[in-house]
């Protein structure tokens, strides 16, 4: 069972940056992208963060462990910045699911993450001794 909710969550992880990445990288080619520089620069980074750590965590990786926990909490904190409107973004990262609907899924997803790999058997997967 342990196994089967670590890969769980490494493939997501997998997915989502891969998705992302092919995304970016098609409305690059067809020459559609609308993203200013900086904004299709931290989407390229985040995506490829995520895909390396799913692929990170599908192979037990330690550091994978302790960069998704760092960036789940992280987004938590952003998340709930944004939802008690102390920071805003500029719509520039926005695609065609509401934005609202995209921080509760996110809050809620990066929230099983912590919850998860908190667990103790989940942690031994990860850290030997």
């Amino acid at each position: 069972m342990k196994s089967k909710l670590i890969n769980l969550f490494a493939i997501t992880e997998i997915f989502i940056g891969g998705i992302t990445l092919i995304s970016v990288i098609t409305s690059l080619i067809l020459g559609i992208s609308t993203k200013p520089a900086n904004v299709l620069t931290f989407v390229i980074i985040t995506a490829l963060i995520s895909f390396l750590l799913g692929i990170g965590l599908l192979m037990h990786n330690p550091q994978a462990y302790y960069i998704i926990l760092y960036f789940s909490i992280t987004i938590i904190i952003s998340k709930i910045l944004i939802f008690a409107e102390i920071i805003s973004l500029n719509g520039a990262l926005e695609a065609s699911i509401p934005a609202s609907l995209k921080n509760i899924f996110s809050l809620v997803y990066h929230g099983l993450i912590l919850v998860v790999f908190n667990l103790k058997n989940i942690k031994k997967e990860f850290i030997k001794g």
